[in-house]
């Protein structure tokens, strides 16, 4: 894990919970916007900021249950945001949002990930190409 510039895990405190809605405090610095934060036993409390409320203070979203989860309990800056595996071997396989496989298959390891929340590949850099896209459904491929 991240967190500070000395290698120590970025702690907080949990301050409130409201549904999905968590309010925690960190000393500064506070963790980036769309970091994953972890809480609860095992760290199995998924959270990623949403937003900064004031200069001690993040907003974040549940990506997992919070049962379990009370005010005054500990919270971590993972230093990363969400990412998910891409490239060629993701081809043909299913992952949940945290980028594990619900496939059966085994998990994938090394290769590349990718924050969920990178920017476009800018519309100029896209191919665009006209060409004629067969269905198989005579319904549509006349259209």
């Amino acid at each position: 894990m991240e967190g500070h510039p000395n290698g120590t895990a970025h702690q907080g405190t949990v301050i409130a919970i409201r549904g999905s809605v968590v309010d925690a405090r960190f000393a500064q610095p506070l963790p980036a916007l769309y970091h994953v934060l972890r809480a609860g036993d095992q760290q199995h409390i998924v959270i990623e900021v949403i937003t900064h409320l004031d200069v001690v203070t993040v907003r974040g979203i549940a990506l997992t249950s919070t049962r379990g989860l009370a005010r005054g309990s500990a919270i971590v800056d993972t230093g990363q945001p969400l990412q998910v595996p891409v490239g060629r071997r993701v081809l043909g396989r299913v992952f949940d949002v945290f980028g594990a496989t619900i496939d059966g298959q085994p998990a994938l390891t090394g290769g590349e990930w990718r924050s969920i929340h990178r920017q476009p590949v800018p519309l100029a850099q896209q191919a665009t190409t006209t060409e004629v896209f067969e269905t198989g459904i005579k319904a549509i491929d006349l259209l």
